[in-house]
């Protein structure tokens, strides 16, 4: 459940009830990673019929799991040899990148920045990531959970209002067990509007195809206008401030 009210979208919720969600999914999280058995714990959310879900309610969904998922393993594999090569994180290079070139960002704060990363998978994708690196969201300084719930209520509501309240799935990206010292991979949250369907050729090729160019889309939201309630104020780029 994300609130009493089982009719509101989570975009509607006020941002202190945002971040009584997120604080209780990192306590879930923590709380599963101190079980050994568990490897990997997967937070998600599954909006509208197109994104997969089955309850009619509003919902959050936390799984753990005994083994690392393989598209978990490949992420921080990739992560982890870039780091070595480079000495760097490829996810704080991508940031840095994404702000220097300013164009895909869609909100920013002191403490989080949302961008349409460059290659997007779907159209409209987007993350949220920390401005200080961290591998998994257990270790998000209760400080900053206000700061996550502003930002995640900000995209939601763009995407709610630019998109028409469209169909998404949204994950919380962290590593896996053993790895939340790491330097390498930094936890995000990632978050997918399913505007179109995955037809034969990105099953047959495993290849993505996005029809609309993440700055154009960013561009999009940037102009889509929030409500006076959201807990956050926009300039005309769309950048928190």
């Amino acid at each position: 459940m994300e609130s009493p009210d089982h009719r509101s979208a989570f975009a509607r919720q006020p941002v202190e009830q945002v971040e009584r969600v997120l604080l209780c999914l990192q306590e879930r999280y923590q709380d599963l990673m101190r079980d050994d058995r568990f490897q990997a714990v997967i937070v998600f959310k599954n909006h509208g019929q197109a994104a997969g879900t089955s309850l009619a309610h509003p919902h959050w969904q936390v799984i753990a799991t005994p083994v690392v998922p393989r598209m978990l393993r490949l992420k921080n594999f990739e992560a982890m040899e870039y780091y070595d090569r480079e000495g760097v994180s490829l996810y704080t290079v991508l940031l840095n990148e994404e702000l220097t070139a300013g164009k895909r960002i869609l909100a920013a704060n002191d403490d989080f920045v949302a961008l349409m990363p460059y290659a997007s998978h779907a159209a409209f994708e987007t993350w949220i990531m920390p401005r200080r690196p961290q591998a998994s969201i257990a270790a998000v300084r209760p400080a900053a959970m206000k700061s996550l719930a502003s930002m995640l209520k900000c995209v939601l509501l763009k995407l709610y209002t630019g998109l028409d309240d469209p169909d998404f799935n949204l994950t919380i990206d962290s590593a896996p067990r053993g790895e939340a010292e790491e330097p390498y991979f930094v936890w995000h949250i990632r978050i997918v509007p399913r505007l179109a369907t995955t037809a034969g050729f990105e099953l047959g090729s495993g290849m993505a195809i996005n029809t609309v160019l993440p700055e154009d889309a960013c561009a999009f939201l940037g102009e889509s206008p929030i409500s006076e309630g959201s807990g956050a104020n926009f300039a005309a780029n769309g950048v928190m401030r």
